[in-house]
């Protein structure tokens, strides 16, 4: 790939680079030490460990890799993450770079928008974006708590029983409701079986911290599916996906399966966590009485290309 606007030469990571994939996985672990997050999103780890799916794009320099972009799609919508090595001094240029190029290999893939994701987003950064045309689209907020969170514990309405999930079993009514409970959401409301499964294989999945709501006819009501940040230190547990069918919500299940959850969490992490949207203002509500608070927000910046 071309030189973009500064010192930094970009190129795109070819499948099978194994030397360059290496690099980058360093980068991406001196980045999550860095600032005890992981660097990219977990959908786009597991594209990258499957070495496709995406457009990988690295900087260098002096032959190191000092910056990695990751470009992916979803149908004509592609998005992008970008990591800069934490001690390179000149990181807002190389931000810059490789953004120009995610902006150029989006065009050439035919992509009608770029949702670029900046993650723990302050005041310094996002600059790049709005100098090549972005605008500010969505605030994710990651909220955290003590754990374990106090307050009293009141049973599930009438008809309903709890139970955990059954891989193999449950998927289908699982996809159905997650995808109604998130119709209108943008990465959480189009799963597939492919994207469920490649889940349930990764190392942290644990069916024993994935609650089911069942009403009394057999029907999911709504789930909370927990995941326990082993890598981190001090270890993290997240409320990964929660969730209630459209069709039963205003009954109390929300909050009686998020404290279910936090729970089962509370006696193995000393942090609870999750994402929601600025604009959920009910979730963000009902997470902030139970005692969560704001640790960072990741902010998605958009660009039109058609």
């Amino acid at each position: 790939m071309a030189r973009g606007r500064g010192a930094a030469p970009i190129r795109q990571v070819e499948p099978g680079d194994v030397a360059t994939r290496s690099a980058v996985e360093h980068l991406l672990g001196t980045a999550a030490t860095a600032t005890d997050h992981p660097a990219l999103a977990e959908a786009s780890l597991l594209t990258w460990a499957a070495d496709e799916g995406h457009v990988a794009l690295v900087a260098e320099d002096a032959d190191a890799v000092i910056g990695y972009a990751q470009v992916g799609w979803r149908d004509a919508s592609a998005s992008v993450e970008i990591v800069v090595d934490p001690e390179q001094p000149d990181a807002e240029a190389v931000r810059s770079e490789l953004l120009d190029a995610a902006v150029a290999s989006a065009r050439e893939g035919g992509a009608d928008e770029l949702r670029y994701w900046v993650t723990q987003h302050h005041d310094d950064l996002g600059g790049e974006a709005t100098a090549l045309g972005f605008a500010a689209e969505r605030d994710l907020l990651q909220l955290r708590v003590d754990l374990p969170v106090g307050g009293e514990r009141l049973p599930f309405e009438p008809g309903f029983s709890l139970r955990t999930f059954r891989p193999g079993h449950d998927e289908q009514a699982w996809l159905e409701v997650n995808n109604r409970a998130f119709a209108r959401h943008p990465e959480q409301g189009h799963w597939e079986l492919d994207t469920l499964l490649a889940r349930e294989a990764t190392p942290w999945f644990d069916p024993d911290g994935f609650f089911l709501c069942e009403a009394e006819d057999g029907r999911l009501a709504g789930s909370n599916w927990t995941k326990v940040h082993a890598d981190l230190t001090p270890t993290v547990g997240e409320i990964y996906v929660i969730s209630v069918d459209p069709d039963f919500q205003g009954l109390g299940l929300g909050r009686a399966l998020a404290l279910t959850g936090l729970d089962w969490l509370a006696a193995r992490a000393p942090t609870g966590m999750l994402y929601v949207d600025a604009s959920n203002t009910g979730a963000v509500e009902l997470y902030r009485t139970l005692g969560f608070h704001e640790d960072h927000v990741d902010r998605c910046y958009l660009l039109r290309l058609g």
